[in-house]
Formats: C-alpha cells, structure tokens, sequence
C-alpha cells in the first residue's frame, strides 16, 4: 500500500473526528436531534469502512462495535444519555489513538465494556421517537448547507396583475436559490372569447433543490402571501447513504399533492395504459398536472442517481508545503508582472501596455485566489474548545457554558495553528480563575453557570 493514500486516509479521518466530536457534544445539549444522531453515525460508518480498505483493521474492528450501537440510537431502539455520551467520545479519542499508532488494546477494551454498560443503562431508559424516515413520515428539511428538494406550489388569486404583481418575477426569484424546474397548471384557463386578460388564470409547481431552508423560500413570495396559496414541502434530502435512486411511482405523488383521490388512483390503475394517460382518459387530473408530477419524479431520481454515482470528496486535497510553494511563485510573478508594467510604461507602447495591464488583472485574481487557498474560517478551531471546556467542567467542578460568535471569520490556516495554543492558556485560566464553583456563584446572587465567549470579528483590516 502507497504511503500517500494512507495519508490521504488519515488525513480524511482526522476530519471525520473532529465531525464526530462536534456532533456528539451537540448531541448532549439535543439528545433528541435525529440529525445529530445520523451525523454521528455517517462519521463513524465512513472511518470504518475506509479503515478496512486501507489496512487499518484495528480502527475497523473498534469503530464497528461503536458504530453498531449509534445504529440501535439512530432506529430509536435506546436513548442518548450522558453516559454513553462520554463513552463516544472517549471511544473518538482511542480511534484518533489507533490511527496515530498509539492506541492501547486493552484501553479499547475497556471502553466496549463501558459502551456496553452505557446500552444496559439505555435499555432502562424510555426509547425516543424514531426517525421520520423509519415510520414513512416525509422527510425533515436538513440543517444549512445540505441540499434537500422541495416541492411547491403556487397559486395566486385571480385579481393578482390588478393589484402590481407579476408572478414570473417570483418564479424567477425561486430559480436563483437553486436547481429549479417548474410546471405551469394551464387547465383553469377559459375559452379565448371568454378570457379576461387582465386575471391571472396559471398556477405553477415548481421543484427545486437547494441548500438554502424553508424561511429562504417563502420569502420570495413575501409580499403576496396573502394573495395566495402556497404550498413548500421537503420530498428528498441528501443522505451519503442512501443508495436508491428510486422515487415514488407518478400516482402516489398525485395522492400525495391532493390532486387526486387514492381510491380513484385504485380504480385507474387496473386498466392496461400507463398510470399518466389512464388518469388524463378518466378525467381525474389534467395533462399538467401529470406532467407537473413528471418532473418531480425525474428530479428526485436524478438526484439520487447523481449522489449515488458520484464520488465522494467534492474537493481535492493539498498539502500546506505545495500551497506555500503556489504563495512563493505567485510572488515572483508578481514581481516580474510589475517590472513589465515599468518598462511598458517607459517606452510607451500601445500594445506592450495593453499586455501589461491584462497581465496586472490576471496576476491580482491569481494571487487574492492563492492567498483565499489558505483561509479557513475560525470555527475549526473554535469547535475544538468545547470539548476542552465539557472536559474542564467535569475536572474542576464548575457548570460552564462555551459561546461562540463569527465563526465565519476566515483567517490563514498559519495564523489559526498559531492561535490554538495561546487560546487553550486563555481558556484554562480563565475557568479556573474566573469561574467559581456553582455554589459559591448562587451565594453570590450570580447563575450557576458561568459563560466563556469566544469571538472572531473583522476591524479595520485586522481579525
């Protein structure tokens, strides 16, 4: 086996920890977040599986057993509880052990039998609710920066030109929030003698997909909510591992708008045409609507099939050496781009200065991209903290409450590793020395908890 493809795994793996981190202390703070949970899982199910590929046998073999156990959490079979909290994440930090080459069998093994432990004591506990997916419920709109698909429908009143408002505007608005395909409703529209062309007589769906939440949508239709009739609904979410790339068949998601009954679709479907042309024949739906449902179906599958065929990193990966290198060429060339523009200017020639001033535009885009290369946003290193102050809580006694604001805020990555241990001192100190135990805190009229806050801003030029 290559050594680079052993780094690159290690590499992927340290970022699938520090994601499985953040989402078991959230999970602490929401033990009922469905999401969390599969977050968790997904994060464990892909250190395990890429383990086993590359030889990591041991990393396999423990991260399983953890695994199987979030999979009994994610089918609401037991409840997360503190206890089985600290487990994980003392069960991460072995896994980041195993895969620094110092991790201890017998410390794994005595972390499977504290999971155990924590089981049994879930066991006793009341089961949450399970997933929405499990009891065919549809699916929940996933957290910012996932993609889901939303199914809308958008019927204005008649008067709607009368009162200023021109819906291809809106339409048009949606379409810039993603992947958009729409599908007018012409059904309603009179005969040409007895139009009035001043009523709006179209309604449309549309099916979208995007990253942005349900509240991004219904903005766009903001201002006319009360002339009309809309409709958002969530009907397919990214999952990594869903597999299917099938949807629902094009009757089901007519019972599903409410364009049609399903004992009418029953009757229907026991003819020989396609479900389309039987239920168009009968005069259950219109060819619009039909069609309307075509394109959902088309696009959720299309979808599916484009997660289920693509790879899995969106990005590729550099090492900090080669960017460097990149920051240090883009230098020079900077260099030699301005010892060009002064001997353009010199001889005051047209063309070589025409020349000089494409290359000063090319070159400045080249360098703020280099140098955007190396930003990362404060947040990767804020999310490490609060695993240091869980931890500190517990060694010292005191109930402390991390927040963190401008997490955005995008820094070098040199200048965030130099930051992390100057902001670990401060943290230390600053709970050991600021923060009293709870019950000096209540005698002194203050909350039990004490509060540390972190944040990152943008001044003047300066972070």
């Amino acid at each position: 086996m290559g050594g680079t493809y052993d780094e690159v795994f290690l590499q992927e793996a340290a970022e699938l920890l520090v994601d499985l981190e953040e989402a078991l202390l959230e999970l602490e703070d929401r033990p009922d977040d469905v999401e969390l949970v599969a977050r968790a899982f997904r994060a464990m199910h892909t250190i395990k599986g890429s383990g086993a590929m590359f030889g990591f046998d041991n990393v396999s073999a423990f991260t399983h057993e953890v695994e199987t156990v979030f999979d009994r959490v994610r089918q609401g079979e037991i409840p997360v509880t503190k206890t089985l909290v600290d487990v994980a994440l003392a069960a991460k930090d072995h896994i980041r052990g195993l895969l620094e080459g110092a991790g201890d069998p017998g410390d794994g093994a005595a972390l499977l039998v504290r999971l155990q432990e924590a089981v049994e004591e879930g066991d006793q506990a009341p089961a949450p609710a399970p997933a929405a997916e499990a009891s065919g419920a549809p699916p929940e709109a996933p957290a910012t920066g996932e993609r889901s698909t939303y199914r809308i429908r958008f019927r204005p009143i008649r008067d709607l030109f009368a009162r200023g408002t021109d819906p291809l505007l809106l339409l048009d608005e949606l379409t810039q929030l993603g992947t958009c395909r729409i599908a007018a409703h012409t059904d309603a529209i009179p005969l040409l003698d007895e139009l009035d062309p001043e009523e709006c007589h179209l309604y449309w769906d549309a099916v979208l997909t995007t990253d942005r939440g349900e509240n991004d949508i219904r903005d766009v239709f903001i201002f006319v909510e009360d002339e009309c009739e809309l409709t958002v609904e969530v009907i397919d979410c990214d999952d990594p591992l869903e597999g299917n790339a099938e949807y629902k068949r094009l009757g089901d998601i007519l019972v599903d708008r409410g364009d049609l009954a399903e004992d009418d679709l029953k009757v229907a479907v026991a003819g020989q045409k396609r479900v389309g042309e039987l239920l168009v024949d009968q005069g259950l739906v219109s060819a619009g609507q039909v069609a309307s449902a075509l394109v959902e179906q088309n696009t959720v599958r299309e979808n599916r099939q484009a997660r289920a065929t693509a790879g899995e990193a969106s990005s590729v990966r550099v090492s900090a050496e080669k960017l460097d290198d990149l920051v240090d060429l883009v230098g020079e060339l900077v260099i030699a781009q301005a010892r060009l523009g002064e001997t353009a200017g010199r001889r005051k020639d047209p063309e070589l200065l025409a020349i000089a001033e494409d290359l000063d535009r090319l070159t400045s885009a080249l360098r703020d991209s280099t140098l955007d290369a190396r930003m990362l946003p404060i947040g990767t290193t804020f999310s490490r903290f609060r695993r240091l102050v869980r931890d500190l809580s517990g060694e010292l006694g005191r109930e402390i409450v991390l927040e963190t604001e401008g997490a955005e805020t995008e820094l070098d990555k040199t200048v965030i590793e130099r930051l992390n241990d100057p902001l670990i001192h401060l943290i230390r100190n600053a709970i050991d020395h600021g923060i009293e135990p709870p019950e000096v805190r209540e005698a002194a009229g203050k909350p039990r908890q004490g509060t540390v806050r972190l944040a990152a801003v943008h001044s003047e030029g300066r972070d």
